[in-house]
C-alpha cells in the first residue's frame, strides 16, 4: 500500500523498516514479502520526479568540484535507478575480497541478481596478457519506479509512505527504537524490529551523522562516518584503434563477440606489479567519422608508419577508432568525507551536506600507468595503437566527464576505526540498525555499483528474514 501522509502510520509498528525506495530498498521489501514478512520503505521525494524535491539536495563542495548533486542523484520514488546507465557487471573476486566478504558466498546471489535486472547471467572474461581482459557487460533497461510502482501498491507486506524525510534514528542501550520522519515540518516516529539505511552514497551518512550529533551514547563516536568518500572517475584517456579481427584471432574461440564498444579491462597482477588501481576501457565501434582525419595526424605525430597504415585501412569495417573512455577505481582516502554544515540547514532543520573532495594522486598515476601498458600490449600483438591524452602524460591533472557514483562514507570492514558496518551489513556496535547501497563500497573497484548493491541486498533480506524467524 502507498501512502502520501505519514499521518496514517504514525506509531505503527513493522517488522522491518527500510530507509530509500532506490535499487537496494526495493530488492530488500521484495525479498521480505516473499518471506511473508511486512515492511515499511520511507521515500524523501514523491513519486514522480520534482524541482522542489530536488532542491533538498543543495550542499556545499570544498576541494575538487563534482556534478552537482541535484544532477547526479535523483530524489524520487525508485531514486536514482531513474536515470541511470543500465551497465550491470559483478565485482572481481580479487576486488571484492578486499572487502572481508566471502567471494563465493556474494557470487550465489549473481542469478537471481541477474533475475531482478532483467539481465543474462553471463559476464565473461577472456584474457588479453597477464594485464589485460576483454570483458562483458550487460545493459539493463529496468527502472525500478516503472516496474515496481503498481506492484507495491497491490503489495499485502509492503507499505510505502512518500514525501517524507527521514531525519534521525532513536534509541538507547545499542538499539534503535524509532525512526523520526518529517513531513510539513511536522515530525512522527515508526517502530521496528529492524532499521535499513538505503538512502544512497550521501543520505545514508548524513543521516547516520545526524543520530550520532543527537545522540551521543547511542552511536560509537569513534565510527568513521562519513569518511573515505569515493566515486569513479570517468575519463577519456586518450585515443585509439584496435582491430576487432586481430583481438578474435588471438583470443580464439575465447573471443567475446557483441555489439558495441570494445571493453578492456585490467587484471589484478597490473596492480599488484604497478602499484595501481583497477579500470576499464571502452573503445566506441562507432565513432563519429568527421574526427578520424584528426585522430590520424596524431598518430602520423607518434607512430608515422602506423599511421600510414591505418590512413589505408580506415574504412574497414572490423577498425575500431577514437576516444577511450575510462572508467577507474579511486582510492579510498579518509580526507575525502561527509560532513554536516555547522549553520545551514534544510527545511526541516537538519544540516546540509558538505562534501570534502579531492583528486588524489594514485588515481593520475593508475590512469598513466594503465594506458601505457595497453599501448604495449597493443604493440606486442599488434591489435592496434593508443595516444594517451598529454595531460596525462604530463602528469598535471585529469578531467571528469561526470561524477554521477557516489561510493563509500558507510563502508565494510572489520576495523572500527576503518569502517562502519560490519560484513553483515550492520553498524558496529547497534543491535538493529544495517546499511545498504553504495556507501557500504570498501573500495571502489571499476564496476558500475547497482549489480553489487542488488546482491547484497538480496543477501541481507535474507539475514533480517532469518533473524525475524528466530524471534
Amino acid at each position: 500500500m502507498i501512502f502520501d501522509n505519514p499521518k496514517l502510520i504514525n506509531n505503527r509498528s513493522y517488522p522491518v523498516v527500510i530507509v530509500g525506495s532506490g535499487p537496494a530498498g526495493i530488492t530488500l521489501a521484495k525479498k521480505l514479502e516473499e518471506k511473508k514478512i511486512h515492511s515499511l520503505i520511507i521515500e524523501a521525494g514523491k513519486l514522480e520526479y520534482d524541482d522542489n524535491s530536488q532542491a533538498n539536495y543543495d550542499y556545499k563542495g570544498f576541494g575538487d568540484s563534482i556534478t552537482d548533486l541535484k544532477y547526479s542523484r535523483l530524489r524520487q520514488f525508485g531514486g536514482t535507478s531513474g536515470h541511470w546507465g543500465g551497465w550491470c557487471k559483478p565485482i572481481e573476486e580479487w576486488n571484492i575480497k578486499k572487502w572481508g566478504l566471502n567471494y563465493e558466498e556474494i557470487k550465489n546471489y549473481q542469478k537471481e541478481a541477474c533475475e531482478i535486472l532483467n539481465v543474462k547471467n553471463e559476464f565473461n572474461n577472456a584474457n588479453i596478457d597477464d594485464y589485460f581482459n576483454q570483458i562483458q557487460f550487460q545493459y539493463s533497461n529496468l527502472r525500478f519506479a516503472e516496474k515496481y510502482k503498481n506492484f507495491i501498491s497491490k503489495s499485502q507486506y509492503i507499505d510505502l509512505v512518500y514525501n517524507t524525510q527521514v531525519a534521525k534514528f532513536n534509541g538507547e542501550e545499542k538499539t534503535i527504537k524509532t525512526v523520526e520522519i518529517i513531513q510539513n515540518k511536522k515530525k512522527y516516529f515508526i517502530k521496528s524490529y529492524f532499521f535499513i539505511l538505503c538512502g544512497g552514497g550521501i543520505e545514508n551518512s548524513r543521516i547516520l551523522l545526524w543520530t550520532k550529533e543527537t545522540n551521543k551514547q547511542l552511536v560509537n563516536n569513534d565510527l568513521p562516518i562519513g569518511n573515505y568518500w569515493m566515486t569513479h572517475p570517468w575519463i577519456i584517456g586518450g585515443v585509439g584503434f584496435l582491430y576487432k579481427s586481430k583481438l578474435s584471432n588471438l583470443l580464439n574461440n575465447k573471443y567475446l563477440n557483441y555489439d558495441g564498444p570494445v571493453h578492456l579491462a585490467t587484471r589484478e597482477k597490473i596492480t599488484i606489479d604497478n602499484n595501481i588501481l583497477s579500470g576499464a576501457l571502452y573503445m566506441n565501434a562507432k565513432e563519429d567519422e568527421k574526427i578520424y582525419k584528426e585522430i590520424i595526424k596524431d598518430f602520423l605525430c607518434v607512430a608515422p608508419s602506423y599511421g600510414k597504415k591505418i590512413a589505408r585501412s580506415i574504412f574497414r569495417k572490423d577498425l575500431k577508432c577514437g576516444n577511450i573512455f575510462m572508467n577507474l577505481e579511486e582510492a579510498p582516502v579518509f580526507s575525502n568525507k561527509i560532513l554536516l554544515d555547522k549553520k545551514l540547514k534544510d527545511i526541516n532543520e537538519i544540516p546540509l551536506t558538505n562534501l570534502y573532495y579531492k583528486k588524489s594522486e594514485k588515481t593520475l598515476n593508475s590512469i598513466k600507468s594503465i594506458m601505457q601498458e595497453l599501448g604495449k600490449t597493443f604493440i606486442n600483438f599488434n591489435l592496434g595503437r593508443v595516444a594517451i591524452n598529454p595531460e596525462i602524460i604530463e602528469s598535471n591533472s585529469y578531467e571528469n566527464l561526470g561524477v554521477h557514483h557516489h561510493l563509500g562514507g558507510t563502508r565494510i570492514g572489520f576495523n572500527k576505526k576503518k569502517s562502519v558496518i560490519d560484513v553483515n551489513l550492520k553498524v558496529h556496535d547497534l543491535n538493529n540498525l544495517y546499511v545498504s547501497g553504495s556507501s557500504v563500497f570498501t573500495t571502489a573497484s571499476y564496476e558500475n555499483p547497482t549489480f553489487t548493491i542488488v546482491q547484497l541486498s538480496i543477501r541481507l533480506a535474507n539475514k533480517i528474514s532469518y533473524e525475524l524467524i528466530k524471534k
